[in-house]
């Protein structure tokens, strides 16, 4: 093995399938991932079906983004898979929220470079969440397990919403870089002053895409009743999707316009962190949520529907709730444990929890290092 690598001569060539045009937790795990790995020995390319997805940074960094077309148009779809994968690749990582769609799994399975395969499970429903493409999941689900040659998910229910089983599935969780996600008094106070809320106004947050899945028109019924018991309190919502418009008009409806800050997409998300007091996490579903780490990191308050795995749950300041509940007991509860005047960075609990970049990077490489050396022997 020493030997080998002493003698390898070109990176290790991967592809990640695939990336969007909203910033999610998948593109901010890669772009950290590939920011923090060893680009000498590595080569991250990327495939997307956005016409304008996040890459810049990517870009930057040395990546190839494939611009695909729609998988609706399968003919033309498998085309161009083919002749992205005609570049050679060792291996092709697979970022899937489900089963339902196999197709670029079975070209890479049977193109004549043999990448090796890894199949990587980063949530707990699809994407579009319908009996049709359940179904889909479940009927797929043996030969995803057939097809992997590494499996691997962000947390244990993941891991059993794709693959069955816990069997043989490497659990990765999705780091940050703790060195950013640290309290800032500084842009805490600039934030406030750029968004026009006052340094004793009560503020919660979210971050996340508009979608059903992360449930913000709750999160609007929640806030609803906190400001009722608290006038002077103000909510962020950091994100941008299909269902932005729909939540602002929800918004309007209810007259909480003026105490709502829709700040669209950033990427300066510790300030923003900084500026909250709470932050709340509504999920329907979640493979892990990134954002609630993050928010932790920064000593945050965080509060969790149960419907996400408390793999999450990595500081004393974490109460979950069930979305069962009326938004009046929600609000309550979060008036009830909110710890004012007392905010700690939990930097240090975060890394310990195996949850620093550092870690799921060297998780990453050694990942990849074993595969290539598998493939060349």
């Amino acid at each position: 093995m020493l030997n080998e690598r002493k003698t390898m001569k070109r990176k290790i060539k991967i592809l990640h399938v695939q990336i969007t045009d909203n910033y999610g937790g998948i593109e901010s795990l890669l772009t950290n991932i590939y920011s923090d790995i060893d680009r000498k020995k590595f080569q991250f390319d990327f495939i997307t079906t956005a016409k304008k997805p996040y890459q810049d940074k990517l870009k930057s960094l040395g990546a190839n983004i494939y611009l695909m077309p729609s998988i609706k148009n399968t003919v033309l779809y498998i085309k161009t898979f083919n002749h992205v994968l005609d570049n050679n690749y060792d291996i092709v990582h697979f970022h899937k929220n489900s089963a339902a769609n196999i197709i670029p799994i079975l070209l890479a399975k049977h193109h004549s470079s043999h990448p090796k395969i890894i199949i990587h499970s980063h949530n707990t429903s699809p994407s579009v969440n319908n009996a049709a493409l359940k179904f889909l999941h479940h009927s797929n689900r043996w030969l995803v397990n057939l097809m992997a040659d590494k499996k691997v998910a962000c947390t244990k229910v993941a891991a059993k919403w794709m693959f069955g089983t816990l069997n043989n599935v490497q659990i990765i969780n999705n780091g940050i870089d703790i060195n950013k996600f640290t309290y800032s008094g500084q842009d805490r106070d600039l934030i406030r002053e750029k968004l026009g809320i006052s340094p004793s106004d009560l503020v919660l947050g979210n971050v996340g895409r508009f979608s059903e899945q992360k449930n913000q028109s709750f999160l609007i019924d929640i806030f609803g009743e906190v400001k009722k018991a608290v006038p002077n309190s103000r909510l962020i919502l950091v994100g941008d999707g299909l269902l932005l418009d729909k939540v602002k008009q929800k918004a309007k409806k209810l007259g909480l316009t003026s105490k709502i800050n829709f700040v669209g997409n950033q990427f300066d998300i510790p300030a923003y962190l900084s500026a909250m007091d709470a932050f709340v996490v509504p999920s329907l579903y979640e493979g892990l949520s990134i954002s609630a780490v993050e928010a932790q990191s920064e000593g945050l308050d965080v509060f969790l529907a149960n419907t996400i795995s408390k793999e999450v749950v990595l500081t004393k300041n974490v109460k979950m709730f069930s979305l069962d509940e009326r938004p009046k007991e929600i609000a309550g509860m979060i008036l009830k444990n909110i710890k004012f005047n007392d905010r700690k960075n939990d930097a240090i609990t975060v890394k310990n929890s195996n949850y620093g970049l550092n870690t799921t990077t060297k998780k990453f490489s050694d990942l990849y290092q074993g595969l290539y050396y598998d493939k060349k022997n």
